[in-house]
């Protein structure tokens, strides 16, 4: 019972610095210390997002960033009364992955063709 209490605690505390650096970066989209506590509080949204997409490699590792940068870019439209923190930073990080993913699928298609060696 304690364990579910400290919990939620800590949930709800993650939960407030997520609000906190959003409604910051809507101030000021340079806010740095803002990025960094966003990080923070959403890393694993990011992560998960990250997985889905590219796997758990170096792909992978590098999107949370590209995804980071987008979520970022995007924390003007954010409204703290239409969903939850955790939910708008999954669809914004989801839809950026998604763009992400066509892109490279589309480049790799694209690429040509080199003899293979003998």
């Amino acid at each position: 019972m304690i364990y579910e209490r400290q919990f939620s605690l800590e949930q709800n505390k993650k939960i407030a610095r997520a609000k906190d650096a959003l409604g910051r970066l809507r101030a000021n989209s340079t806010d740095a210390v803002a990025v960094m506590g966003l990080y923070e509080a959403c890393d694993r949204e990011l992560q998960e997002v990250a997985v889905r997409y590219f796997g758990k490699n170096q792909l992978g590792r590098k999107a949370v960033l590209n995804l980071l940068v987008a979520v970022v870019s995007r924390a003007w439209s954010y409204d703290p009364q239409s969903m939850s923190t955790s939910e708008w930073v999954s669809r914004v990080a989801d839809a950026e992955a998604r763009k992400l993913r066509e892109a490279l699928d589309t480049s790799r298609q694209h690429r040509p063709r080199l003899p293979r060696a003998v």
